[in-house]
């Protein structure tokens, strides 16, 4: 029998989608105001270079950007972060439409793995609770992130990759302390 230990603990991460700088910039100040500091932001990248899924909503200029947060929070409701980034999506929609202007894909990293909240459920998606399912989205072995077949493209893209082993090493060495 397994010993059921205290609640992990995760690095908060966030992907961001948005088609207007000015409006990033606020977003990045209420993610620092709900998650704490930044350890590091990955390289804002065309989103159009990956996938055309988000053009009919969002338009050709959509660009995204990683953001990784240095406080390990508590996981055992930390799920509902998806909750609240979907409230915060549903304030910066123009009024009197329902398109979004900015996309917030939450989750968290740990040395092994990087994690996705997701509203929608699949397959390879574990229910958490209140409408909410997580998914492994890529995991740690041999010196670098293992691309799963749900991984998206832009996730295990060579420049995306290397940040986000940046960002494992800094996490790696934040545990050690």
């Amino acid at each position: 029998m397994g010993i059921i230990k205290n609640h992990p603990k995760g690095f908060p991460f966030c992907a961001v989608m948005y088609n207007n700088p000015a409006q990033l910039q606020m977003i990045e100040k209420q993610l620092i105001n709900k998650l704490g500091k930044l350890i590091g932001k990955g390289i804002p990248y065309r989103v159009t270079n990956f996938t055309d899924y988000y053009v009919k909503e969002f338009g050709r200029d959509l660009e995204k950007q990683f953001f990784v947060f240095q406080e390990p929070v508590d996981l055992e409701e930390f799920y509902k972060i998806k909750i609240w980034s979907n409230l915060l999506e549903t304030e910066l929609e123009p009024s009197g439409t329902e398109s979004r202007t900015v996309n917030i894909d939450p989750g968290y990293l740990k040395p092994s793995k990087l994690i996705l909240f997701s509203t929608k459920n699949f397959s390879h998606r574990i229910y958490c609770g209140s409408g909410i399912f997580a998914e492994v989205t890529m995991s740690f072995a041999h010196g670098d992130y293992i691309r799963l077949p749900w991984t998206y493209d832009d996730y295990y893209d060579e420049k995306n990759r290397r940040f986000l082993l940046e960002m494992r090493s800094k996490i790696v060495n934040i545990l050690r302390r």
